[in-house]
């Protein structure tokens, strides 16, 4: 009686074994659809991380027009500017009284009357 139990046992555990190993459709269904969430979050990604990379050269296109505007950059001279802070002086010109322009002036006037 004991065998036949034993055998029993390892009977039901031989039939139930296939059914377990058996997938229900409901669990086919479940696995497709993780894996169309898989598929999207994937695609998800990879848009994301495109446009990111679109930004960044339009980013870097951007900063190059701008370099590009901006023109050369001129080094900074090592000395200070002439012009500021330096004093201000006048040059001596040489002068003429006003009596001697006078006199000068009336030569030329005469000279230019009594021409040859």
């Amino acid at each position: 009686m004991r065998e036949l139990m034993i055998l029993g046992v390892f009977a039901v555990t031989a039939a139930a074994t296939p059914a377990v190993a058996q997938v229900t459709q409901f669990q086919l269904e479940e696995l497709r659809a993780q894996q169309q969430a898989a598929e999207r979050r994937a695609i998800d990604q990879s848009n994301q991380l495109q446009a990111l990379e679109n930004r960044l050269r339009a980013d870097q296109a951007s900063a190059d027009l701008a370099a590009q505007r901006a023109g050369p950059r001129v080094p900074r001279l090592p000395y200070a500017d002439p012009t500021v802070g330096a004093p201000v002086v006048t040059p001596k010109y040489p002068s003429m009284p006003d009596a001697a322009l006078a006199d000068s002036n009336k030569r030329v006037q005469d000279a230019a009357r009594n021409r040859r």
